[in-house]
């Protein structure tokens, strides 16, 4: 009987835990360092609350509406956000289905 109790125990705590990590919003999530691989060359990209840096270049400005991420206001960098965990982060391209895999580097500070 304590064992079961036990096992409830965890599977709400496990539940409780993935509420957490889905319930926040994708403009809370993005905010860090992040890594990803581009043609076998790893890419830095920096997002702040407002601006998004890609190896050290230029910082753009970007918005992230929902689930939908555009810089500069063009219509044409439109990706889809997701985040499969807090340290995995996916980008879609609209126009050509091409699937972006971001590891986190870091956490904001």
């Amino acid at each position: 009987m304590q064992i079961r109790r036990k096992i409830y125990l965890l599977f709400a705590l496990l539940i409780l835990q993935s509420c957490a990590v889905t319930s926040r919003e994708p403009s809370d999530l993005i905010t860090g360092t992040w890594r990803s691989t581009l043609a076998g060359f790893t890419i830095t990209t920096i997002y702040t609350p407002t601006k998004v840096t890609v190896d050290r270049h230029k910082a753009l400005n970007y918005q992230l509406d929902g689930d939908k991420l555009t810089i500069d206001d063009d219509q044409a960098s439109l990706r889809l956000v997701r985040f499969l965990s807090n340290s995995v982060m996916v980008q879609v391209d609209v126009i050509t289905g091409t699937e972006h895999r971001f590891e986190r580097a870091t956490n904001a500070s």
